[in-house]
């Protein structure tokens, strides 16, 4: 082990196993936290030279860098002229960073900045293994925190050790830091590891070794109340202790004096100061002057700062200073230059901060300075005009590199010493890149409050223009954080402003954009008019693109609120406008709407053909996003279809896809949630119906809150949760009436009415009869009708007239004629067949009830299938009599083929993947495959819970 690690050996195994898996191949991240002087750098760089690694190092600065700082540090280590570095690409994508590598350019995302990092390590790496270590992360600048996890993620699977130290005690509730813990932890790519300080006994040790002679008792004691057991303290008081002199021979070797006044420093800061009591005045003053400098200085500066010379080599024999690259010096511990900033008189501060901020702002080339530093010089100087300059350049600068976060400190420092009344248009300026850099950063807390600051003080200013862009920004942002209604007043004043600029395509754009989420959250009147003032202003305008794009919409909400054939036809004309024209983006928006004008109109076939031509067309076209959203909305039609099969794969694709928006991705995994749900898969189906209901309420999707709320009223009712079930079903009528939803509605009614109704509930039952009728009087379109003549059995069979109950109920079933085999035929032939028993008419009830079967079976909704099969078995019906051989086959076996069966039997003896594979014939994949299945049939989490099931179902007999 490292002879300068003392008791370390945990903290050294975990870091060594750390870097030796790291470097085998799997690279990852390793913060190191504690507190200052804990020894979490001494801890680092042993284990990094016990290994025989040079650490690439860089770190955070107490008074700012430029962005991506301790990662620019790490870049200038690498050997770029050695070959594996050499490729122009790359050094072209990191010259925004590094100059020297090239011309200057802008990136083209932050992205692709951190992108070609992890590709430099890993290039780096190819040749030998890499071990970064990033010091003092606590004053790190937010970009490079930021970067910490697509770094992790970037490395892991090069040779690649990432090791990051922070002092534990600077961060605060608010640090930055625990943001990006957050995002690792997340990732599943945190991994830390705590340093705590000594107990007594090491602290000895440390301090004996530190001294090179014994230590008594007494004095043992003494420092370790002292230090609290923190080593560099321990450390940087047995260096005092030496030069001040209070060592002497003792019998037994050189001891120290015991006794009770031993003048033992207090504090570090004490300690170190007495170690540099010895110093010359010029040294001491270099000191001190480098103490405001920085952390790392350049001599030069420092020298004409405290205007001595020859101070370098005594300051570097003193051990407070180390060498540093470029002819500069750094401190030895952060600590030690708070000591000495601590002691430099306040009246001659401001002074120096002044001469430190004129030194580096008239270097030139690559050795100046960040403007962000130069800031805090000047603005420590009491130079406020000159500091503010310097932070509005540091904030464009940072922005130049996507480092948004560090831009937005910049501009806010900026603003806050901005003097009142002073230069306002410029300050308005500054104050409009906060809100770009907040938003961009993903503060949009701050970018609101901006914004709405920009917009009250341009209200009165004579460029309406302006206003209108400043309220679109603000709109968007309150759009981001939910906060839907400020944001479309928000837009509705955008309009105005545009309109009074006489820029009416630009209002055309506010009142489109709020019509869409009016749309989505079914609110269609307001929707329907915000359109046709757009329609008017897109041909005033003479803008076709918009023209098609508002024609698109207008059929859409048209279709929704009922009027099925002229907003199909309305739909119809935008995108025949839109294709004549070649305009790619608004045909492919408007080829999803068609699809769905025609799903509200009743007619799914098309819907379906259409929605698969749209995803067509937009994947030919680039249009992912949109493609996506067909692919999810073509789910929502083949569950009302029944081809659940080929929906459930489709909504898989759409949640693995990169391109799926949020409401592509809220209906994809209500569809899947629902369909797994009614399949009897209940663990798998409520997180995706949790996680569809969380991500409409953001976006205000009204069709998935109802829809999702539908499915977990489902799940409930099959787990056994009847008041959940039943209080969700309340839901759905409640936020139905907060809609002008008329389409996705009918399903969550139509089964409440069945639910309340068997449950006993007949006000809620009543309540959702209602609503159904309302419906379908203002759309009566097949659906509507379908599930009233539902709705109005259920009220007759409660009324005690099964007669009608039947005929309600056939009535249905004819309307649904076109749908083909459903969910909602399946309930109601169920429900018919309860109907007709009651009638006493058995045989046609007996027919429903195997129809109702078939059509579960058909949709693999397995626990209405033995459901059914049970309730046929109570009438002397058996089930199987009136199915094939091979359905009866696997209605026996609980879902389970003939293969899953026998691989059931053997997981339940114990066996593992492989010896089933070879009892089985089969490969150790192809196993895997079948307990997966047999995990999803039986609604499983492990091998062992599929046992126990399979023997509950009787599927583990053989013969």
């Amino acid at each position: 082990m490292d002879d300068r690690l003392i008791d370390r050996e945990r903290e050294r195994e975990e870091l060594s196993g750390f870097l030796a898996e790291a470097l085998s191949g799997r690279g990852a991240l390793l913060l190191l936290a504690g507190e200052a002087g804990v020894g979490k750098t001494t801890l680092a760089r042993a284990a990094m030279d016990e290994i025989g690694l040079e650490p690439l190092e860089g770190f955070g600065i107490q008074d700012g860098t430029a962005p991506y700082g301790p990662i620019v540090q790490v870049l200038r280590h690498l050997d770029w002229d050695g070959e594996a570095l050499r490729g122009r690409t790359l050094r072209a994508r990191l010259a925004p960073l590094l100059p020297e590598l090239g011309a200057r350019r802008a990136a083209a995302n932050g992205g692709d900045l951190l992108e070609a990092v992890g590709a430099a390590l890993a290039a780096a790496a190819a040749v030998r293994p890499v071990a970064v270590f990033l010091d003092d992360l606590q004053w790190a600048d937010g970009a490079t925190l930021d970067a910490l996890p697509s770094l992790a993620r970037a490395v892991d699977r090069a040779p690649v050790a990432l090791v990051g130290a922070y002092r534990s005690d600077d961060v605060t509730r608010v640090h930055p830091i625990r943001r990006t813990r957050t995002e690792l932890r997340r990732a599943g790519l945190l991994r830390q590891l705590a340093i705590e300080p000594f107990d007594a006994a090491s602290a000895a040790r440390l301090l004996e070794r530190t001294i090179g002679a014994r230590v008594s008792a007494a004095l043992s004691t003494a420092v370790f109340d002292r230090t609290d057991g923190v080593p560099f303290f321990v450390e940087e008081l047995g260096s005092a202790l030496s030069a001040g002199g209070l060592l002497v021979d003792g019998a037994s070797g050189r001891e120290l004096i015991e006794g009770a006044d031993l003048p033992v420093p207090d504090t570090v800061r004490d300690a170190v100061l007495l170690r540099a009591a010895g110093l010359s005045a010029d040294a001491r003053s270099a000191l001190l002057a480098a103490s405001v400098a920085g952390h790392e200085f350049d001599v030069e500066l420092v020298s004409a700062v405290a205007e001595v010379s020859d101070w370098s080599e005594e300051a570097l024999r003193s051990g407070l200073v180390v060498d540093a690259p470029a002819e500069r010096m750094a401190f030895r511990h952060a600590l030690v230059r708070e000591a000495f900033a601590a002691e430099v008189p306040r009246r001659r501060l401001a002074a120096m901060h002044r001469s430190v901020a004129e030194h580096l702002e008239a270097a030139g080339g690559s050795d100046r300075a960040p403007d962000v530093v130069v800031a805090e010089h000047w603005a420590h100087a009491k130079e406020f005009d000159r500091a503010r300059r310097a932070y509005l350049h540091g904030a464009e600068a940072s922005a130049r590199v996507h480092a948004y976060r560090d831009a937005a400190t910049a501009a806010r420092r900026a603003l806050d010493l901005w003097p009142d009344g002073a230069d306002p248009g410029a300050r308005l300026d500054a104050l409009e890149r906060l809100g770009e850099f907040a938003e961009l950063s993903g503060d949009l807390g701050e970018a609101v409050a901006a914004w709405r600051d920009v917009a009250e003080a341009r209200r009165d200013e004579a460029d309406p223009e302006r206003l209108g862009r400043v309220r679109r920004r603000l709109a968007a942002a309150l759009e981001l954080q939910g906060r839907w209604e400020e944001g479309l007043a928000w837009r509705e004043a955008a309009a105005a402003a545009f309109d009074e600029a006489g820029s009416p395509a630009e209002a055309v754009e506010e009142r489109v954009a709020a019509a869409a989420h009016l749309r989505s959250a079914a609110r269609f009147r307001p929707a329907l008019a915000l359109l046709e003032r757009a329609l008017q202003d897109a041909r005033r305008c003479g803008r076709i693109d918009q023209e098609c794009r508002v024609l698109g919409h207008e059929g859409n909400v048209r279709a929704r609120m009922g009027d099925g054939v002229a907003g199909v036809e309305r739909v119809r004309l935008g995108l025949s406008m839109a294709l004549q024209h070649n305009l790619i983006g608004p045909a492919a928006e408007i080829y999803q709407r068609l699809a769905d004008s025609l799903e509200h109109a009743g007619d799914y076939a098309a819907a379906r053909e259409t929605y698969d031509e749209a995803f067509g067309f937009c994947e030919t076209n680039a249009a992912a996003s949109t493609a996506q959203l067909c692919l999810a909305c073509l789910t929502v039609v083949l569950r009302q279809l029944g081809d659940w099969d080929r929906a459930a794969t489709l909504c898989r694709d759409v949640i693995a896809s990169d391109d799926a928006a949020s409401h592509a991705r809220a209906v994809a995994t209500g569809t899947l949630g629902f369909v797994l749900g009614a399949r009897g898969q209940l663990r798998r189906a409520r997180p995706l119906l949790v996680e569809s209901s969380s991500l409409a309420r953001g976006i205000e999707l009204a069709a998935m809150e109802l829809l999702s709320e539908w499915g977990l009223a489902l799940v409930d009712d099959l787990g056994g949760n009847a008041d959940a079930a039943a209080g969700r079903c309340r839901a759905v009528l409640r936020r139905w009436r907060q809609t002008e939803e008329r389409h996705y509605v009918i399903g969550p009614l139509r089964w409440a009415v069945t639910f309340l109704a068997e449950s006993g509930d007949a006000d809620g039952m009543r309540a959702c009869v209602t609503a159904l009728a309302q419906i379908a009087t203002d759309s009566p379109l097949p659906d509507a009708m379908s599930a009233l003549s539902h709705a109005l059995g259920e009220t007759a069979l409660a009324d005690g007239d099964p007669d009608q109950a039947a005929v309600q109920f056939a009535q249905a079933l004819d309307l649904l004629r076109p749908v083909g085999p459903s969910f909602e035929r399946m309930q109601t032939e169920r429900r018919a067949a309860a109907a007709l028993l009651s009638a006493e008419r058995t045989q046609e009830a007996v027919s429903r009830l195997v129809s109702a079967h078939r059509i579960a079976r058909r949709l693999g909704a397995r626990p209405f299938s033995q459901r059914l099969a049970e309730r046929l078995s109570g009438l002397g019906e058996a089930a199987e009599r009136r199915l094939s051989p091979r359905a009866v086959a696997q209605l026996r076996q609980g879902g389970l083929t003939r293969r899953e069966l026998d691989v059931v039997r053997l997981v339940a003896v114990g066996r593992t993947n492989r010896e089933i594979g070879q009892e089985l014939f089969l490969s150790p994949r192809t196993v895997e495959m079948h307990v997966q299945n047999i995990l999803a049939k039986l609604d499983c989490r492990s091998r062992a819970d599929a046992s126990r099931r399979a023997s509950e179902l009787g599927l583990l007999r053989v013969g």
